[in-house]
């Protein structure tokens, strides 16, 4: 039995980042964020709103569902609106 060798010529590729848009909660600033999970999305836009308390939620624009799993963040479309909130900032219609 010979011995097998899996040498990687190419390491894996990073899923390739996906544009959406994100608000503050007024809906008085907007700005595109392009990332490829729910923890880039997040760190993207704390540096975006320049936010620093770090404590921060995300709803959907549309209906304020809270969005806080990876899964559910894969389950949404490119160019999904999101809204953050901060520290006792609530969804508003």
């Amino acid at each position: 039995v010979g011995a097998v060798t899996k040498q990687t010529l190419f390491p894996p590729l990073m899923p390739a980042g996906r544009p959406f848009r994100v608000s503050n909660a007024s809906r008085s600033s907007r700005k595109g964020i392009v990332a490829s999970s729910l923890q880039e999305l997040l760190s993207k836009t704390l540096d975006a709103f320049v936010i620093t308390a770090g404590i921060i939620t995300l709803v959907l624009e549309e209906d304020g569902t809270v969005v806080d799993t990876e899964e559910f963040f894969k389950s949404l479309d490119d160019n999904t609106h999101f809204m953050v909130l901060e520290r006792g900032q609530k969804w508003t219609p």
